[in-house]
């Protein structure tokens, strides 16, 4: 299997953060995040359920304005140029949600329509990846009706039919089971292998030490760390670098 393209660390980074915060009311979830992803690589932020790893996916994606700071994709405000931004990005939410109504097949048509390719011939390119992820019966099938490791497989057809140059996955492993999980790494690696940009949050270490060159920390909405993972880690488990971190915030 191929191994990821290396890209200088002194290359501009993809997306780039800085001093991020976000509130919701009076609830802070996210503090002063300063973050760079770099290009053509695998990253992975590790936190644990309500660190504010989603909330930090959603301002990424436009979903959200941030309160102050900034967060940019290849140069592009998140939010202002959020348009733009979508066609760069392909975002899988941990938990996809689709028209009632549609099929499988019909929801990649409409968002390969969006997206302003051919419908059709959209979803024929997929048709490799469709097969690996045991999707092609399934198509024609309502959505509303998949398990969520179904609803999961459709979310990443949909997230790589505009072919972006970066991936955003939010707990992309929740609801696959051993052999989809195992899928998908393989597919993580495949991509960055012909450069893709590939950024997923997690709360399992181990998929991180697997699959990521670079990872973060993040920890009641502070991110704590970053940066090339042998140098986070210094011959030590991840596990053991997280606790050493968290335990005195």
């Amino acid at each position: 299997m191929s191994e990821p393209q290396s890209t200088p660390e002194s290359a501009a980074p993809l997306v780039a953060v800085e001093n991020l915060h976000k509130s919701f009311g009076p609830k802070i979830v996210l503090t002063g995040v300063t973050w760079s992803i770099p290009r053509g690589q695998i990253s992975g932020l590790l936190g644990p359920n309500g660190a504010g790893k989603t909330t930090l996916f959603r301002l990424l994606m436009g979903l959200l304005k941030a309160d102050a700071g900034t967060i940019t994709v290849d140069g592009l405000d998140c939010f202002e140029d959020r348009v733009a931004v979508k066609r760069l990005v392909g975002f899988l939410p941990d938990e996809p949600v689709f028209y009632s109504y549609l099929s499988g097949r019909e929801i990649l048509e409409l968002s390969a329509g969006m997206h302003g390719l051919e419908p059709i011939a959209a979803v024929r390119r997929l048709g490799d990846l469709t097969a690996r992820l045991g999707m092609e019966e399934a198509l024609a099938s309502y959505a509303d009706d998949y398990s969520r490791g179904m609803k999961k497989k459709l979310g990443l057809l949909l997230a790589l039919l505009h072919r972006p140059p970066l991936l955003v996955l939010d707990e992309p492993t929740n609801g696959l089971d051993v052999e989809s999980t195992r899928l998908f790494f393989e597919l993580m690696r495949e991509l960055a292998a012909v450069g893709t940009t590939i950024v997923f949050s997690t709360h399992l270490m181990d998929q991180v030490e697997r699959l990521c060159s670079h990872a973060a920390i993040l920890h009641r909405g502070r991110l704590l760390t970053s940066g090339p993972l042998g140098e986070l880690l210094a011959g030590r488990a991840l596990e053991d670098v997280f606790v050493e971190l968290t335990s005195v915030r």
